[in-house]
């Protein structure tokens, strides 16, 4: 499952707004929307490209779009709304923000610096920018530990070895043979490295890589938005997250005494206010 995170956040404007003036581009584009969800029309046949969106309700003055939008499409969007539309992301290469506004990019701290908290100052979002402002691990209760032995053999795995006959005993030792072998490596990384390689290897050893908030690029994004007066929940809920809430909503919506498969009353929680959330589904073939 890919952590790759996008959002758009508009200023001063209405989710209705936001989502037409979205439908309106993407429509000049060939694409046409679609309704994918329990009662809708289903996703059409033969489609060669799609766009899945959800606008938010207005939040402290803000609109956002979570899902990924063609950022060719940006220019147009902000001249369309007459608003600045400032774009986030992070993904397996890269992470930050940028604003475009009147049809244009503007990159760097500069561009952001309108959208400060009150007590926030120029100094600080350059910090944020290159890296140098400091931001706690996402849901992380104390200090890592790192457990090495037959327990730390994934359940999956040692379920396989009883099956074969194998000892999980001696499979603990080779794995703390090997894994030994493999984290002292890290930790050597961890003090020698560069400072990109040594927070790499920290990650890897407190397992908080696997988060991609942890990332160095996930880390600096939370750096930047902690200091601008975004919504307090600008990060969630994520697409997935939406997108599967969205869709047990609707299910219940139509049938509320459907039965909930196993997943559903998560999904439900997750995102309690789903059905508040405008799709712009569109795809052209």
């Amino acid at each position: 499952m890919s952590q790759d995170w996008y959002s758009l956040f508009v200023p001063d404007a209405t989710p209705d707004e936001v989502a037409s003036a979205l439908e309106s581009l993407l429509s000049g584009q060939g694409y046409h929307a679609y309704d994918p969800f329990p009662g809708g029309t289903g996703t059409p046949p033969n489609l060669r490209e799609m766009v899945r969106l959800f606008v938010a309700p207005a939040d402290q003055g803000w609109v956002r779009v979570v899902g990924q939008v063609d950022e060719a499409l940006l220019p147009a969007l902000s001249e369309s709304l007459g608003k600045p539309v400032i774009c986030g992301w992070v993904d397996g290469s890269s992470g930050g923000f940028t604003v475009f506004r009147e049809g244009e990019r503007h990159d760097g701290p500069g561009a952001l610096k309108p959208y400060l908290r009150g007590d926030q100052t120029g100094e600080v979002l350059q910090q944020a920018f290159t890296g140098n402002l400091p931001v706690p691990p996402v849901e992380s209760s104390g200090p890592p530990v790192m457990v090495v032995g037959a327990d730390a053999i994934p359940p999956d795995v040692q379920q396989l070895a009883a099956e074969k006959g194998v000892d999980t005993k001696q499979a603990g030792k080779l794995f703390e043979k090997l894994s030994s072998s493999l984290f002292g490596k890290l930790e050597r990384d961890a003090q020698e490295g560069s400072r990109e390689e040594q927070e790499q290897a920290r990650a890897i050893l407190s397992g908080e890589a696997r988060n991609v908030w942890n990332s160095l690029n996930g880390q600096r994004v939370r750096a930047i938005a902690g200091v601008l007066r975004l919504p307090d929940h600008w990060r969630t809920p994520e697409w997935q997250t939406l997108r599967d809430a969205y869709h047990v909503h609707r299910l219940r919506e139509r049938n509320p005494r459907m039965p909930l498969l196993p997943g559903d009353e998560d999904a439900l929680k997750a995102v309690p206010d789903a059905l508040k959330y405008r799709p712009v589904y569109m795809g052209r073939e």
